[in-house]
């Protein structure tokens, strides 16, 4: 059995489980996240805690996928409570972002701006043009959206410009010019 599966997972005051079939809807101060737990993985909501249990019979197929749904419900808890914080910064000549009308905006040395939707469930700030601070209830989507965005300019090797996450840190390369003594 997973031990991870196996912790019991207290729900903090000011934050309610429903449960609907499969599906556990967990709602607090920064939102409402469902999560559907899957098939021979059962539950029990006992008072503030909830506990997810494996069907013996799929001990050796959904081992993994019991840690899983805990680890997951874990994060749905602290979303909702807490909620999740991704910092990114721009780094480069010229190089900026701003937030309008749900849109942000990336101006990162291509032809033409870049804008990208912001998903709903997640705010966005930018700061000093450079700093973009990102917050939401959903680590999943909080997450993907931040992949996406430093997707529209991974860092560069050679020179380091692009978007990174704050503290990312960013091997440079020697360019060609190191080799020229040979």
């Amino acid at each position: 059995m997973s031990r991870i599966g196996k912790r019991l997972t207290t729900v903090p005051a000011g934050v309610t489980v429903t449960e609907t079939g499969r599906m556990l809807t967990v709602t607090g101060p920064r939102g409402s996240l469902m999560l559907e737990v899957p098939e021979h993985i059962d539950y029990t909501v006992e008072g503030d805690q909830v506990r997810f249990v494996l069907d013996p019979a799929f001990q050796e197929t959904l081992n993994v996928m019991h840690g899983t749904t805990s680890a997951r419900f874990s994060g749905i808890v602290k979303g909702v409570t807490e909620g999740f914080v991704k910092r990114l910064e721009i780094v480069g000549v010229g190089y900026r972002a701003a937030v309008d009308a749900g849109n942000l905006t990336l101006l990162v040395g291509y032809s033409h701006p870049v804008p990208m939707k912001i998903p709903e469930g997640i705010k966005v700030e930018v700061t000093d043009n450079v700093k973009i601070t990102m917050t939401g209830a959903d680590a999943v989507g909080l997450g993907q959206f931040a992949q996406n965005v430093r997707k529209v300019r991974v860092p560069d090797h050679y020179k380091g410009k692009g978007i990174r996450y704050a503290g990312e840190k960013v091997r440079i390369k020697a360019g060609k010019k190191a080799l020229s003594g040979a």
